[in-house]
């Protein structure tokens, strides 16, 4: 009797650790027991769940009218819910920043560690778009490498890297250029991740940008570097500058915006100011490194017009003359 005691209160307590309804009707009748002896089981398991000197402080089991049963409360807002699962789940498949391996890898574990009774609802929806995910092309593990620089980061410790460059024709080169780098921030933009970092012995003002994938190989080495606290590097604060990952000088761009939503523009670069507005026409301004955001007013057509300053408008317009010139 006892050890069929243990293996109910077990039943019990595992679907409430899951973040299960446990509804009184559904465990009469799964292990034949009275419903006096339901309500004693439940006792005796709030007893547990909630004495004062336990180690599940903080959580209590609870009868939840609306969903028709007990559950544990305390334990759900301390994980993810199904809906967090879910918005995880499908920014990760956008990103396409990692190898189908990783992402399956990391999606498995995210369920692992929900505690919901969706998993299934989670799995079905996810599903479809985990089969047809398309891996980046260059399908490298990312995983460690982006430990690697982030500890190396945090303890200021200097990397050796050998790294490809982009040659010609938009293919990589086969010899590898190797640099010792101080390593100042790693960030995420449209499928790559980036490291951000100066280079020993280089007195450049701004960091330089290295894709992580066309990293062949990389050691954290025992050598410290020292950072003064006012001159950090700030990611945050880096990123409203470098939307397009491409270094260069610090330049304030002001383009003309008469496109459907300038909410997406201000989106797209986080640190442009309206300074005009008139019958859904607005005068932006930006400060941006180098030039790629070039491609991005060009992606914009007809509604963008470049402003300023003088130079980076007689850019755009060469640049706009050679492709009329390609249509010819």
């Amino acid at each position: 009797m006892q050890r069929f005691k243990a293996d109910v209160l077990l039943s019990i307590y595992n679907d409430l650790q899951e973040g299960k309804i446990v509804r009184k009707n559904d465990i009469v009748n799964k292990f034949d027991i009275n419903e006096r002896t339901f309500y004693r089981y439940i006792k005796d398991i709030k007893d547990f769940v909630e004495k004062p000197d336990g180690a599940l402080i903080g959580e209590k089991v609870i009868m939840d009218r609306k969903k028709g049963g007990y559950v544990l409360k305390g334990k759900k807002e301390e994980n993810l819910s199904e809906k967090e699962v879910l918005a995880i789940s499908k920014v990760l498949l956008e990103s396409r920043g990692f190898i189908k391996t990783e992402i399956e890898g990391m999606f498995n574990k995210l369920l692992n560690n929900c505690i919901c009774e969706d998993k299934e609802n989670i799995k079905y929806i996810i599903g479809n778009e985990l089969v047809n995910y398309v891996s980046p092309q260059h399908g490298k593990e990312l995983l460690d490498k982006l430990w690697q620089i982030s500890i190396a980061i945090k303890e200021q410790k200097m990397l050796d890297i050998e790294y490809f460059k982009l040659g010609k024709h938009g293919k990589l080169q086969k010899d590898v250029s190797k640099k010792t780098l101080y390593p100042q921030g790693l960030l995420f933009s449209e499928y790559y991740f980036y490291l951000i970092a100066f280079i020993e012995g280089k007195s450049y003002k701004y960091p330089t940008i290295y894709r992580v994938d066309r990293i062949k190989d990389l050691i954290v080495t025992h050598r410290n570097y020292r950072v003064e606290y006012s001159k950090r590097f700030q990611d945050g604060k880096f990123r409203k500058l470098i939307q397009f990952m491409q270094t260069g000088d610090l330049e304030r761009i002001k383009f003309r915006f008469v496109g459907g939503s300038i909410e997406a523009v201000l989106d797209r670069l986080p640190n442009a100011k309206i300074v005009k507005e008139k019958n859904g026409e607005y005068i932006v301004e930006a400060n941006m490194f180098g030039k790629g955001i070039k491609m991005w007013l060009l992606s914009q057509g007809k509604f963008v017009e470049v402003l300023g300053s003088d130079k980076f408008r007689e850019e755009m317009i060469e640049t706009i003359e050679d492709m009329r010139n390609m249509y010819r």
